[in-house]
């Protein structure tokens, strides 16, 4: 049986965490039939708690794993977003709804920090260049 360092085993059970939030999240709030009828300010409120909680999550399981440039990278990626998605969504809350091309954009930017992508990548960064720097 492969034995797993416990820096092994934060890494894989935030990837589980960060795995199951986001599935959980497109099965029974985005896939369903009547999304477009919840409220889109309870929608904002509800794609918010997602990328906090796998934001955390992420956070809380990297710093045990990688080394502080990557937890840097992480950081950056997630707070130059955050900063981006909720500039959008106060316009939107304050003006009115955005054109659908700046809705795209945010629903991608959405899409691509809840999914597991930059928590593998960063994993996937630590095991190739990680082992030259001391991790925590």
């Amino acid at each position: 049986m492969l034995k797993l360092s416990n820096k092994q085993r934060y890494y894989w059970l935030g990837f589980i965490i960060i795995a199951l939030i986001y599935s959980l999240y497109n099965l029974y709030l985005v896939d369903v039939s009547y999304y477009q009828s919840i409220p889109r300010k309870i929608r904002h409120v509800g794609k918010l708690a997602a990328i906090l909680t796998i934001y955390g999550t992420g956070t809380f399981a990297l710093k045990k794993y990688t080394t502080d440039w990557m937890m840097f990278i992480w950081h950056m990626i997630h707070i130059v977003i955050i900063t981006l998605l909720l500039l959008i969504g106060i316009y939107d809350w304050t003006f009115g709804a955005v054109t659908m091309q700046i809705r795209n954009i945010a629903d991608t930017l959405f899409e691509f920090l809840i999914s597991p992508v930059i928590y593998i990548a960063v994993g996937i960064l630590n095991s190739k260049f990680g082992k030259t720097e001391k991790s925590k």
